[in-house]
């Protein structure tokens, strides 16, 4: 993998550049991170409530659950939202989607096949982002929310808040050593993620790196198949942009029904 600092790289590529780290020093530095918390990026999971989580994205869409249909020029993926872990990440992508914002908005970068990122506001310059009242959203972390593949996160231009800028991840590895190193990281002397929550993110698959940095209010539950054919696009070495454009040709937003 690169290691050189990337000129106007996004939020997530700045940060998987800067902590991107083995299986085995994986223990080591989360236990630092919780225990230093880590200068100036907050990590969240140090204070999640682990007795009280709910895998919500491993599980059935509820009735009347929104979910946002992205249609793009490889195809179309349905990612379910969830306002009410998120409500103000997902009220602003909602209201944005429902204005036509995303409409025409070019996936604007794709990282080492790890995620795309779109939803930006000067594509021209590849910064900034929309919200309504145009203050970022701080992020809304939650224990029932992981950056499992297909997962849809917001990021923005600092560390702790989001906009109209989205990523979807695909999955880096994790396996059995990465499970067996997470498991000796301890909080008031516990194992502090459950065996259940490493072996399905084990299974799942995504980028644990992003998990307790960034708001995660969605889940990709069609279409994954297009989520990989975006991430392996070719890139620019230098910028990360797709060699050919891949656009977002809009998103319209539905609501879950059992038929």
């Amino acid at each position: 993998m690169r290691r050189a600092r990337l000129q106007g790289a996004p939020a997530p590529e700045r940060i998987f550049l800067r902590n991107k780290i083995t299986a085995a020093a994986l223990s080591l530095a989360l236990f630092a991170l919780l225990s230093a918390g880590c200068g100036s990026v907050s990590i969240a999971i140090k204070d999640y409530d682990y007795g009280e989580m709910r895998l919500v994205q491993l599980e059935e869409l509820y009735e009347g659950q929104p979910v946002a249909v992205i249609t793009t020029t490889l195809g179309v993926v349905k990612v379910a939202l969830y306002p009410q872990y998120a409500p103000n990440t997902v009220g602003n992508f909602i209201e944005r989607a429902e204005e036509g914002y995303y409409d025409g908005k070019k996936v604007l970068v794709i990282f080492n096949q790890l995620y795309f990122l779109s939803g930006v506001d000067n594509e021209e310059a590849g910064e900034g982002g929309k919200t309504t009242d145009g203050k970022p959203i701080v992020n809304e972390y939650s224990v029932n929310l992981w950056p499992f593949k297909g997962a849809l996160l917001s990021c923005g231009d600092r560390q702790g808040e989001g906009d109209s800028r989205f990523f979807i991840v695909n999955s880096d590895e994790f396996g059995e050593a990465e499970v067996e190193a997470l498991r000796e990281v301890k909080k008031d002397g516990k194992q502090m993620f459950p065996d259940e929550f490493l072996y399905a993110f084990a299974e799942k698959g995504g980028v644990f790196e992003f998990s307790g940095r960034y708001t995660v209010y969605g889940q990709t539950v069609e279409g994954i198949d297009v989520v990989e054919a975006i991430c392996a696009a070719e890139v620019d070495e230098t910028t990360r942009k797709p060699v050919t454009d891949i656009v977002i040709e809009k998103i319209e937003l539905e609501y879950y029904t059992e038929e």
